[in-house]
């Protein structure tokens, strides 16, 4: 487990980074006091079935011992309650074997590419080199690999997206990986472990959150048709559903990401030390909805409300610093 952000200690996340940046009182309830939502929506599921799928995969599991280790692990979190989340997954799985599969082995038995690490921990302390000062960032890589044939480091990261703007190389989705706060910290971090020079390989699944049993000729599918019709359209490559691309996120225009990163944490450092916390009122409608925005204008005490609990780290902490 990493470190635990704490955003008055100059300690942050990507994830932190980037709440800040959208407001800075979401980032204050989520990381300095540790609040999240109790109930975990569809799509958060799916990302974190299928980072576990693709991490399984690097390690080189077979798609059928794959296929069984999720479903026992969405039975026992109880998220098999949703009776098409697991047809969903199970065709995702069976498409990502379909289109990757041979060509992987090709390129990791052919000495392409070697895995050096699959989830890792890392903390990684950037210094300010004009004043002395630094931040310190911590974070998980999907998979860290090494291309033989370049000496490069690969960061390797796994992406679930229901857009279908990931299909067109020149949309925003992709040009503004470069700016990306998550693999601009990622792959400077990689760059100062290994001293190499660092690419991006963005694995992406594009995933279908409407899809559902249809009605043919006014007879609804069953779940097993609803699975088969599903699992055709992963495997069919013009549906173009598995897409990966190389991002390099080289030189200055990573540098002069990284220095903006940097500022921001101090700015938010200072805001966490101080206890000011500005409230951006043009987030509050952003991705459906700011989950805190009731806790924000004063109508929901988040101290008793049953939507939120403090994250587990958190709550661990607390307790241990609770008096005998």
């Amino acid at each position: 487990m990493t470190t635990r952000t704490a955003p008055s200690q100059g300690i942050f996340s990507a994830s932190a980074i980037s709440s800040f940046e959208s407001c800075e009182m979401k980032a204050h309830l989520q990381y300095d006091e540790g609040w999240e939502n109790k109930n975990i929506s569809n799509s958060l599921k799916t990302g974190i079935i299928m980072h576990d799928m693709q991490e399984m995969y690097l390690l080189g599991h077979n798609e059928t011992a794959v296929m069984n280790s999720i479903e026992e692990d969405v039975k026992s979190r109880g998220w098999d309650s949703d009776p098409i989340f697991l047809p969903k997954i199970r065709a995702y799985i069976r498409g990502y074997y379909h289109r990757w599969e041979a060509e992987d082995a090709d390129s990791f038995t052919d000495g392409t590419y070697k895995v050096l690490s699959v989830e890792e921990d890392f903390v990684f302390k950037y210094e300010d080199k004009s004043t002395g000062n630094f931040c310190t960032y911590v974070g998980r890589t999907d998979a860290v690999l090494m291309d033989i044939e370049t000496d490069c480091i690969v960061l390797m990261e796994h992406k679930n997206v229901s857009t279908r703007d990931c299909q067109d190389s020149a949309s925003i989705f992709w040009q503004s990986l470069i700016m990306n706060n998550q693999l601009t910290i990622y792959a400077s971090y990689l760059e100062e472990k290994y001293d190499k020079p660092v690419y991006v390989w963005y694995d992406v699944v594009q995933t279908s959150p409407a899809s559902k049993p249809k009605l043919v000729k006014k007879v609804r599918e069953t779940l097993e048709e609803f699975e088969e019709r599903l699992t055709l359209t992963y495997k069919n490559r013009e549906e173009n559903k598995y897409i990966r691309k190389k991002i390099h996120v080289l030189g200055e225009p990573r540098k002069k990401r990284m220095e903006e990163i940097y500022d921001i944490s101090k700015r938010a450092q200072s805001a966490s030390y101080l206890g000011t916390h500005t409230r951006n009122t043009q987030s509050c409608r952003n991705y459906g909805g700011c989950e805190f925005f009731h806790v924000c204008v004063g109508t929901e005490n988040i101290y008793e409300s049953n939507r939120f609990k403090k994250k587990d780290h958190y709550t661990e902490k607390e307790t241990d610093e609770q008096p005998f």
